[in-house]
């Protein structure tokens, strides 16, 4: 006698929601780049990063230093005369973030801008101007653009940069805001323009790739480098590089500097005496917490 299969019931999975979605944030160099080539050929990147490659990758590195995510920190970061910078509104969201800010007033009273803040612990507040007066003097009133469509913005956006800077140099870790900073006069004469980076991203990428040669990595062996002495490490390939990375340290004002630096010498670092690394590797933190004012 035929019998009926016995029917099952299907299993559906449930159904859920509200589960939190990180971003996705490198974790190499080779990563950050490979996510830089992707953002630049979408054509989704802001006007001042383009198609360049380059210019997206140091965007990306300079957001890291501030906690942002890729994605956030080019819509937060400008590249302005191969420097980054912070939008008005990306700074003040970096600081509220930070849970350092207790409160922000801003006003303006039709010729003054000004921005008050209270930091958390601290009572007393932080208060910056910034003038139709101050403005003239810096050659800004009247100037084509936002300066003359919008300088009750303008104004804010200088007051605010000045207070946040001041009050929050640990948030913002020396950078500035890129409203002031594609208001700079350029040293020739010219219009101020982004620039691509000094060192091409991707031959970073290629030097930290290169196959190191024997003797590097002999020379990377504790028992080879236990009983160094300066001599030695004077007479070394790196010694030129790493004084000169110092020293380029030592003069680095922004934080892109010394992002790109650091960068660079990654690319050698398999090469390196132990000592030397050291030494460049003091140095980066020194100038990091130097542009932080830490130092």
């Amino acid at each position: 006698m035929a019998t009926n299969p016995e029917t099952k019931a299907v299993v559906k999975a449930p159904v859920t929601s509200g589960n939190q979605l990180a971003a996705f944030v490198p974790q190499s160099l080779d990563e950050a780049w490979r996510l830089a080539g992707a953002l630049a050929a979408s054509g989704m990147c802001p006007k001042a990063y383009g198609t360049d490659q380059n210019k997206v990758m140091v965007g990306i590195l300079a957001g890291a230093e501030l906690g942002l995510t890729p994605f956030a920190a080019l819509q937060s970061i400008a590249v302005i005369g191969n420097n980054p910078a912070v939008w008005g509104d990306g700074m003040l969201g970096l600081v509220e973030a930070s849970g350092k800010l207790q409160d922000i007033e801003e006003t303006d009273d039709g010729t003054t801008a000004t921005c008050r803040v209270v930091r958390v612990g601290r009572p007393t507040p932080i208060v910056r101007t910034f003038s139709v007066d101050d403005a003239k003097k810096a050659g800004l009133a009247g100037k084509s653009g936002p300066w003359s469509q919008y300088p009750a913005r303008m104004r804010q956006m200088r007051a605010r940069a000045f207070a946040l800077r001041d009050a929050f140099s640990d948030v913002l870790r020396g950078m500035k805001s890129a409203e002031e900073v594609r208001d700079y006069a350029p040293m020739d004469g010219g219009q101020l323009k982004s620039q691509p980076a000094k060192i091409s991203a991707a031959t970073l990428i290629e030097q930290a790739a290169e196959p190191v040669q024997e003797d590097a990595q002999e020379g990377r062996a504790e028992a080879d480098h236990g009983d160094q002495h300066d001599d030695t490490l004077d007479d070394h390939p790196m010694r030129g590089k790493a004084d000169d990375m110092i020293l380029r340290l030592q003069r680095a004002e922004v934080f892109g500097d010394i992002i790109t630096i650091e960068a660079e010498f990654a690319g050698h670092k398999a090469a390196t005496p132990d000592e030397i690394v050291a030494e460049v590797e003091r140095a980066i933190d020194t100038a990091k917490r130097r542009v932080r004012g830490e130092a």
